[in-house]
């Protein structure tokens, strides 16, 4: 094996190391089509290796057929993935043409000694490289067709986003459709300067490496998990799913708790209930679906309420069921059922003392105050996923953050200190992700500048705060909770006052400062101190405390810093649950 073969053997083994990284990253952010992506690269790039220590036509002609997945199927997947980034649409018929016209042409590549149809004559030379001399055929000048209309569908897209007609990440999108347009630019260098040895393969190794970085980098601010893990863990809904043969197929914890006996079925498996409720549900969902089935109507919902654990009144459970029909295909047939289960106990007890039209009452009022705050928390978490997903230099701050007040918040609540109701301290806690929301103001080359700020950058960085209680008064005008609006439009706009005075936007001073803006800064120091920055290595949790220490009075509001500082223990002990997290400092 020859020089240039041993480089494109390193080559091809690079890029599987770099296909099964992404394939890693494929469980925390990269989606299929990346994926398939990385893979055809990988198989072209085996292939190029194989043709270039062939000993015969046969191999020769195989191996050429390998490397051409990346030639006939990468632009169209790149091109898919600029339509889903920019959040389009194709025709369906348009998309499975020209799917299967590339499948045709690639098919053709592996028969090429047989039929001159993608090139008209072939012929092997044995050697360092290998080459297989082609004259182009019908299907070669189809391929070029073929390939303008996918380099024109992945400019318009690019374009279209450019243009700020579509929500996306105008630099992801540059980045694939560079790539499209590098792969030309090698190919056509090639073909003028007849070079004897194929650039492709390096390139494509580029591409796949950039593709990882892309994919961590996505994956790495891609706080929409987190923001996920989130809601699961203040969900009191659960989800239970079956196939239309009304088998297990998946369920969610909080089912778990409902019906503990789902934790043993097995997935693709009929469940053989034990409890009585559990029959009882069961039985709902195949007379529903049967029912449905047989008058040909499975758009419609069925609710039905049942009761768990029936026997000991102090662990009694209302549930409420709500069960949909799960729809796929072409013909958009029923492939299976949800149900939806909320646990209505504390409404039911309540009903049940009071009178018919005062339990009417007081049900609609839990409904809609439920409905309220889950509004109410969707929107904290997605604001709080926008601000962060733009603030690269930060990381996890915001979780952090946010963790620290809640646990400052509760020590407050156990002392005689300060007389603040309990929906007071519930909203310090609930505004504690938004304390940075006028950052979205900020432009990029500002937030995202890897070195420091110049005086003026550092004034238009000061602005977040002034900009925050903007957009929270605007965006919060609607909720009935006023004083969770109030408290964080000041927690947005006062977490960089000081206690002295010499804080901004108002430079106010002491008592004047609201007492949320007193809470949130301590916590909103203390992060950017013990956490890691782009300009600095994070302090020592001692540093950090002896810093907060010698600031009560200056900086921060001495009563509440004492406090704060009093829970140290508390506060390292959650910083170092962090650990090997996205939130790690």
């Amino acid at each position: 094996m020859g020089i240039y073969s041993s480089v494109l053997a390193v080559v091809m083994l690079l890029s599987m190391l770099s296909t099964f990284a992404l394939v890693l990253f494929s469980r925390r952010g990269s989606n299929t089509l990346e994926i398939l992506i990385s893979v055809c690269i990988m198989l072209s790039n085996i292939g190029y290796f194989i043709l270039s220590c062939s000993r015969n036509l046969e191999e020769a002609v195989l191996a050429n057929s390998l490397s051409y997945l990346g030639g006939v199927f990468l632009p169209l997947l790149i091109v898919y993935v600029l339509i889903d980034c920019s959040d389009s649409k194709i025709p369906t018929w348009f998309s499975v043409s020209i799917l299967l016209i590339n499948i045709v042409l690639f098919l053709s590549t592996m028969v090429t000694d047989r039929l001159p149809f993608f090139y008209s004559s072939v012929k092997f030379i044995a050697g360092d490289p290998s080459q297989l001399i082609k004259e182009p055929g019908t299907a070669y000048y189809i391929r070029y067709i073929v390939l303008a209309v996918e380099v024109g569908l992945a400019a318009f897209f690019t374009i279209l986003t450019y243009l700020g007609k579509r929500n996306a990440s105008f630099r992801i999108m540059m980045i694939y459709a560079g790539s499209l347009v590098g792969v030309l630019l090698v190919y056509i260098v090639r073909r003028v300067f007849n070079l004897r040895y194929d650039l492709i393969p390096f390139f494509y190794l580029v591409c796949t490496v950039l593709l990882d970085y892309v994919v961590a980098r996505s994956t790495i601010y891609n706080v929409n998990l987190s923001v996920q893990e989130k809601i699961d863990e203040l969900s009191t809904y659960g989800y239970l799913v079956f196939d239309r043969k009304y088998r297990y197929v998946g369920s969610n914890p909080v089912c778990e708790k409902f019906f503990p006996e789902i934790k043993n079925v097995r997935i693709d498996s009929k469940v053989i209930a034990k409890d009585y409720a559990m029959k009882e549900l069961l039985k709902w969902v195949v007379k529903n679906a049967t029912e449905s089935a047989a008058a040909k109507k499975t758009q419609g919902k069925f609710k039905k309420e049942i009761t768990i654990n029936d026997k000991s009144p102090t662990d009694r459970r209302y549930i409420e069921c709500e069960m949909s029909f799960i729809h796929f295909g072409w013909d958009n047939h029923v492939s299976g059922y949800l149900v939806e289960l909320i646990d209505v106990t504390e409404q039911h007890n309540m009903i049940e003392t009071m009178s018919w039209k005062g339990e009417s009452l007081k049900r609609e009022a839990e409904k809609q105050a439920k409905r309220a705050k889950s509004m109410q928390m969707s929107t904290i978490l997605g604001m709080a996923a926008m601000i962060e997903s733009r603030d690269n230099s930060t990381g996890g701050h915001i979780n952090r953050t946010s963790e620290c007040v809640a646990l400052f918040v509760n020590r407050l609540r156990q002392l005689d200190d300060y007389n603040m109701s309990e929906s007071y301290w519930d909203a310090v806690i609930n505004a504690a992700p938004l304390h940075d929301l006028g950052k979205i103001t900020v432009d990029d080359a500002i937030l995202r500048k890897p070195s420091g700020l110049t005086e003026d950058e550092y004034d238009q960085m000061k602005k977040h705060a002034e900009n925050g209680a903007k957009i929270m008064s605007k965006v919060l005008e609607d909720v009935d909770d006023k004083e969770f609006v109030i408290v964080a439009t000041n927690v947005a706009h006062y977490h960089h006052e000081k206690y002295n005075g010499t804080g901004y936007p108002d430079r106010l001073r002491g008592e004047n400062i609201p007492f949320e803006a007193r809470i949130m800064a301590l916590a909103d120091v203390f992060d950017a101190l013990a956490s890691r920055r782009y300009y600095k290595e994070p302090m020592t949790y001692d540093e950090a405390f002896e810093i907060i220490r010698q600031e009560l009075g200056h900086h921060f509001d001495p009563h509440l810093g004492r406090i704060f500082i009093s829970l140290k223990e508390d506060i390292i002990i959650l910083y170092e649950s962090f650990e090997n997290t996205d939130y790690a400092r």
